[in-house]
């Protein structure tokens, strides 16, 4: 039985905040030396959890956060806490003196913040490998651990584990996407505009998004009404046409992931909607500008480390992210504006070219990767690395919002996750269709 069946029947709490809060606390700390957490904030939970208890006792809860637990990817800024980003080298750095906007949001809205949690090092990389402070398994292992995915590898792997109700991450490639799909949990990536980034340290100052955990869609929604201040604007219609694009992004997917999406799309086709094998022009324009100049996460990122890379503490860095950041393509002040311009041109075309569909594929091309295979092979891990981000870093260049769902089959074993999709922008029409599609997506007997 996991923590979260301990402490929880049917979605309702059946025990007090700050019981609940102080027995989640305990069991984060068996957690500290696998690497999910990095700091547990037992003093600032407490204190929520006791003005939860008191708002519910009340009757003036703030809404359905409202004493819900929550953990913090350790690359998100909290007053009086050390933001390492996965680093030794900022293992010693100086407290954040503010928290990051989201913080704030969230926790003015009653999240109960538990602690802080591991990442691959500096956010660059979609295995959740980290050698200073350690690689959780994947929630799906079984005999051999796997890989959690990354870089928001902590976050996932405790929401999946129910030691928190959700989990903040950064997707600036699939960040968010993958760790859920490797966990089988829902995540939640949105345009780079919804969600305010002040105080989280970037690594695409472009790409980089704000997103969620959680083993609950209703529990996603709620975050995002709270992290979007912006007026939402629902959608006029609730049911369209799917844009099936499994064959058109490029990897090849595993057997078990393939025939988890067809089962998928063939009860969402059942349910009335309407899906169509899909090509768009915007993604081949993207590819040809990526094989031209390289990706943009790998050019930002080596833009902003370029004084550390050159100095003599590069040699402390993980060798598989010095590698990729020291391989990463130099572009001129000139060529790399050009690459912006180029990159809204694409995210325009794409939107004129989806409209208010939504799309779908594979989240992952293949779900179970044994962890010990990775840790001291660098060429394996960044072959892989490469193919796991292959269709999520598409949707990232694009702007597109993202909603990772598990796929499970009659036993509750999952199979696979499938990504939704939407153009720039269309986040709310996104969660609205998706919240319309899941039962459709989750098995018969199960729910998510």
């Amino acid at each position: 039985m996991t923590f979260f069946e301990e402490h929880h029947s049917a979605g309702t709490t059946t025990v007090p905040v700050t019981e609940r809060t102080a027995a989640a606390l305990h069991a984060l700390e068996g957690w500290q030396e696998t690497g999910a957490c990095t700091t547990i904030t037992a003093e600032r939970a407490m204190m929520q959890a006791a003005q939860a208890e008191d708002r519910a006792s009340r009757g003036q809860a703030l809404g359905p956060l409202d004493g819900m637990s929550v953990l913090w990817k350790d690359i998100i800024d909290q007053t009086g806490e050390i933001t390492t980003c996965g680093s030794a080298l900022h293992k010693s750095a100086q407290p954040a003196t503010q928290d990051a906007a989201c913080v704030s949001l969230i926790e003015a809205a009653g999240g109960v913040s538990l602690g802080r949690t591991g990442l691959s090092e500096f956010a660059f990389s979609g295995l959740g490998i980290n050698p200073h402070f350690g690689t959780p398994p994947s929630a799906l292992s079984e005999t051999v651990p796997l890989l959690p995915g990354g870089s928001s590898s902590g976050s996932a792997v405790l929401v999946a584990a129910g030691l928190a109700d959700l989990g903040i991450g950064t997707d600036t490639s699939g960040s968010v996407r993958l760790p859920a799909a490797l966990n089988g949990i829902v995540g939640f990536k949105p345009s780079a505009s919804r969600y305010d980034r002040t105080g989280v340290h970037e690594l695409s100052r472009t790409l980089d998004t704000v997103g969620t955990f959680a083993r609950s869609f209703d529990v996603l929604r709620a975050a995002d009404r709270i992290l979007n201040t912006r007026p939402a604007t629902s959608p006029d219609t609730v049911k369209t046409e799917i844009l099936d694009l499994s064959e058109s992004l490029g990897p090849v997917w595993d057997p078990e992931v393939t025939a988890a999406y067809q089962a998928a799309l063939s009860r969402m086709t059942a349910a009335g909607w309407t899906v169509r094998a899909a090509h768009l022009a915007a993604v081949d324009e993207l590819r040809a500008l990526t094989a031209a100049e390289g990706p943009l996460v790998a050019i930002e990122a080596r833009r902003k480390y370029a004084d550390l890379l050159a100095s003599d503490e590069a040699s402390r860095i993980d060798p598989v992210i010095r590698t990729r950041l020291q391989q990463a393509p130099v572009l001129s002040d000139a060529d790399y504006a050009a690459y912006l311009q180029k990159r809204e041109q694409l995210i325009a075309a794409a939107r004129a070219e989806i409209g208010d569909r939504l799309l779908s594929f594979p989240t992952v091309p293949s779900l179970r990767h044994p962890l010990p295979v990775y840790l001291n092979d660098q060429k394996a891990a960044q072959e892989l690395n490469a193919r796991l981000l292959a269709a999520t870093m598409i949707g990232s260049l694009l702007d597109w919002p993202g909603l990772a769902v598990p796929l499970r089959d009659a036993a509750g074993r999952v199979e696979g996750s499938i990504l939704l999709s939407a153009a720039s922008g269309n986040d709310e029409g996104l969660l609205v269709q998706a919240e319309q599609l899941l039962p459709a997506l989750t098995h018969p007997i199960l729910n998510i």
